[in-house]
C-alpha cells in the first residue's frame, strides 16, 4: 500500500450569512464588487481590535475578505466574522484542550492559537515578565513553572483541581480573545 502525504486544510475565517448579505448589499450600492478589508490595531497595552471596512474587489481577491497582511490573516483566520445589530463583529473561536502528562504535577494545555513561536520556560519568580492577565492567573492558581512552545502551554501545578483548571482556562481564553501579539509584558 502506498501512503500519500497530505497537508491539513488551511482553516479560513468563517463568515456568517448576514455578513455575506451585507457585503452583497454594499456591492449593489456601489455598483462594484466589494470585499471586507480586515486590519488589526493594538492599543498601548497591546490589546488588539479588528477593524473592518469595505474596499473594491481586485483580481487577487478570492472571497469576501482581504487581510492587510499575512500576520493578520494567520491570526484572524481561526475566528468568525458576523454582522449583527448593524455592525461587524469578530469572534476568535479559541479551542483549549487539557491533557495529562506522565508527571502528575505537569499539565499540558493545547490551543488552536499560538502562545509563542519559540520555546519559553519560566519559573514562578519570572512570571512578572508575562502580560498581567497570565502573570496574575499563574500566581493566584499556584503555578510553579510554565513552558510555552507554539500552541502548547505546560504548567507545573502541585494540586490541579477542576476549579483551578476552569479558572486558568477562562483567563487563557480572555488572553487569546484580546489578540495580544505575544505573552510578554511590553
Amino acid at each position: 500500500m502506498m501512503w500519500f502525504p497530505f497537508k491539513k486544510r488551511k482553516q479560513d475565517l468563517t463568515i456568517s450569512i448576514e455578513a455575506k448579505n451585507r457585503i452583497e448589499e454594499e456591492s449593489g450600492k456601489k455598483g462594484k464588487a466589494q470585499v471586507l478589508l480586515l486590519e488589526l490595531k493594538r492599543n498601548e497595552s497591546g490589546v488588539g481590535s479588528v477593524l473592518v471596512g469595505f474596499t473594491d474587489k481586485i483580481i487577487s481577491d478570492s472571497g469576501f475578505i482581504r487581510f492587510v497582511d499575512e500576520r493578520v490573516m494567520k491570526l484572524l483566520s481561526l475566528g468568525e466574522l458576523k454582522f449583527e445589530f448593524g455592525r461587524f463583529y469578530f469572534y476568535p473561536n479559541v479551542d483549549l484542550h487539557w491533557e495529562r502528562t506522565p508527571r502528575k504535577e505537569i499539565h499540558k494545555l493545547i490551543s488552536n492559537y499560538e502562545f509563542t513561536k519559540d520555546s519559553i520556560y519560566l519559573e514562578e519568580k519570572d512570571f512578572f515578565r508575562l502580560r498581567p492577565i497570565l502573570s496574575n492567573c499563574f500566581q493566584r492558581e499556584g503555578v510553579s513553572s510554565a513552558y510555552f512552545h507554539k500552541n502548547v502551554c505546560q504548567l507545573e501545578i502541585q494540586n490541579l483541581t477542576e476549579t483551578k483548571e476552569e479558572r486558568i482556562s477562562e483567563e487563557i481564553l480572555t488572553y487569546f480573545s484580546s489578540l495580544f501579539e505575544s505573552p510578554w509584558k511590553e
